[in-house]
């Protein structure tokens, strides 16, 4: 069982591609709109729309590049549901129509934002605000055409696709699509591209359709069916299509035909440049496998990430995003010229703004706005991050838990694994590789350049924080600070949510190997707080076994709709120091009952994240 402890190396996210230059922050301010979309315009001009709380947008403010001038905002007399800008810095907008409307309207702004250059009707049903449609979406393109898409429907079977005239006064042409719509763009030949997806038969499908420039029907292709929510269509350089929803990202030859597909785990918004180079912001609630790194992960809070990724598909870069956080609210991506990335993101504790924009200042919680360049000389961290080294979760760490450090440099290219036996504790220092908490050196059970397994030293003291730094060939990285706490239980899995646990014959336990009812089985652990009598840090447990301090509960539970219920204990036959293992591993083994919910390990105020077990049916 001590292969668990020993995690393997987690997959890279794809080849480097190291001839092209890092993202490195241009600037960062407070951003205190709730800014819906953003785009820019060829000159790099940022373009947000945002809205009160509780409402649609209703404001469209004009940023300058480097971010220090407002140069307009406009107040519309409407909620505005879509948003496009041309390359000359061309305002459109759909208001959201109200019930008993019969047609969608587009409005122009004036090029100071003062008022509308013209507002027309695009000719067909309109979303209400109380209706059943899915939400138009708008495009334009270097001539000053809007292209419009809606469903036309209620049950969302069908969509319009219309683009105006530039003057506003005219409908182009009007065609149509299967399905629902879910966003639009259009490239340099004038053809538009519409993305979205269609039931049948509770079957849902995604589609990229294409349109003609003189409006006829191109390809319809129907993109895998893992790619359930297509929010995203650009283009590259070589006129590809590119589209984004639900973390995957698919290219789309000119024939409909899909060349290149990837998923990016908890990808929220996305950017393309002119060079084809994917910008994707995510969620990092669990390990974000880095290369090269701008900033470091939160403790407190879900950190955001950035991935970068070239034209083949090769990561360029996945980094940490300097102060930002998930939310609720999803950070928002644009792109401008020569690779500027502009991001809007919600502010962590720790969030400082390198620069005061025109915008009031925020607090944790409130927006921001971050400017990324590529840069020659982008200074990157080695160390990004730590996280508990069984649940891969990011938060306060314990005595004695064994926890994992991601980032880059931290130790040779192929990982060594130290042993220790009953005499001999587990080394703190290994193949170059020294770590160290508060300036204690702590036992070492990985090392590896960009992921090194340790076990916090059993002298934390909690409610204090404790510096982390580690060492490569007497080479320094920077260090973390981070806050301890008495326990921060987490069980092992073998794949992010199935415990890796073993039944009572022996026998590893899995879908095709289920435990009996009634049968014992077992799970390991890590981060349950301190034991007596106290452990060296290192050493192997072994007997007379000490205890657990802290009582552990371990039960099911299940979350419906709107709620969770807890359900009973199950009984607990042992918990406490894993036999033969390092002191800091936890083995609990419990009494199987036939309820088929997720489960939890509990210690007085906290708990570990979820886990599941198999179950025999009878």
């Amino acid at each position: 069982m001590r292969a668990f402890l020993c995690l393997v190396l987690l997959s890279a996210t794809g080849a480097m591609a190291a001839s092209s230059p890092l993202l490195g922050v241009d600037y960062s301010e407070w951003l205190t709109l709730n800014a819906t979309l953003i785009t820019t315009d060829s000159s790099g001009a940022l373009y947000i729309a945002s809205a009160p709380p509780g409402g649609w947008s209703n404001y469209v403010t004009k940023l300058s590049s480097d971010g220090k001038t407002i140069l307009w905002q406009h107040q519309f007399g409407f909620w505005v549901v879509a948003m496009a800008v041309d390359p000359s810095g061309g305002v459109y907008v759909i208001p959201m129509s109200m019930p008993g409307d019969t047609s969608i309207y587009v409005a122009k702004l004036s090029a100071d934002g003062t008022g509308i250059a013209w507002e027309t009707p695009v000719g067909f049903i309109a979303p209400s605000a109380l209706g059943g449609q899915r939400p138009p979406v708008i495009a334009a393109d270097s001539q000053g055409r809007a292209y419009v898409a809606a469903s036309n429907d209620a049950a969302n079977d069908q969509a319009n696709v219309v683009r105006l005239s530039a003057d506003g006064t005219a409908v182009d042409y009007t065609t149509q699509v299967k399905g629902a719509v879910a966003a639009i763009s259009v490239d340099h030949s004038g053809a538009a591209f519409v993305a979205g997806f269609s039931v049948s038969q509770n079957d849902v499908k995604s589609f990229l359709a294409r349109v003609a420039p003189d409006g006829t029907s191109g390809f319809y292709s129907t993109l895998p069916s893992q790619f359930i929510s297509p929010g995203s269509v650009a283009f590259n350089a070589n006129g590809d299509a590119v589209v984004f929803g639900a973390g995957v990202l698919q290219r789309v030859d000119s024939t409909g035909a899909v060349t290149f597909s990837t998923t990016v785990q908890g990808g929220l918004s996305f950017g393309l440049d002119p060079a084809g180079t994917a910008y994707i912001t995510e969620s990092t609630y669990q390990h974000f496998p880095v290369k090269n790194s701008i900033g470091t992960c939160g403790w407190d809070a879900t950190s955001l990430g950035l991935t970068a990724l070239a034209s083949d598909g090769s990561v360029l870069q996945t980094t940490y995003l300097p102060g930002g956080q998930f939310s609720p609210f999803n950070p928002l991506t644009a792109t401008g010229p020569n690779s500027t990335v502009y991001v809007v993101a919600t502010a962590d504790n720790g969030y400082a703004p390198t620069q005061a924009g025109p915008f009031p200042a925020g607090g944790s919680g409130s927006t921001f706005l971050l400017r990324l360049s590529p840069k020659a000389s982008a200074p990157v961290l080695p160390l990004t991050c730590m996280v508990n080294g069984a649940s891969l979760a990011v938060g306060a760490i314990a005595p004695g838990e064994i926890v994992t450090l991601f980032g880059a440099g931290l130790g040779p290219q192929q990982g060594v694994q130290p042993q220790a036996t009953a005499h001999s504790p587990y080394p703190t220092q290994a193949a170059g590789v020294e770590v160290t908490f508060d300036g204690r050196s702590a036992p070492l059970l990985w090392v590896q350049d960009s992921q090194i397994n340790v076990v916090a030293p059993w002298s934390l003291t909690p409610g204090q924080n404790t510096q982390v730094c580690a060492s490569y060939n007497n080479a320094p990285t920077n260090c973390l600070t981070w806050p301890v706490v008495q326990s921060a239980p987490a069980v092992f899995t073998v794949d992010g949510s199935s415990a890796a646990a073993q039944n009572q014959d022996g026998t590893m336990n899995s879908a095709d190997n289920p435990a009996p009812l009634g049968s014992i089985i077992t799970i390991w652990a890590t981060g349950l707080g301190p034991i007596t009598p106290p452990q060296a840090d290192g050493t192997l447990v072994e007997l007379p076994l000490p205890q657990n301090v802290l009582p552990v509960v371990v039960r099911a539970w299940w979350c419906f709709p709107f709620s969770c219920s807890t359900f009973p204990i199950y009984e607990v036959t042992y918990a406490g120091p894993a036999p033969s293992l390092v002191a800091g591993a936890s083995q609990i083994n419990f009494k199987v009952v036939g309820f088929p919910g997720l489960n939890t390990v509990m210690l007085p105020s906290t708990q570990s994240p979820d886990f599941g077990i198999y179950v025999a049916a009878h």
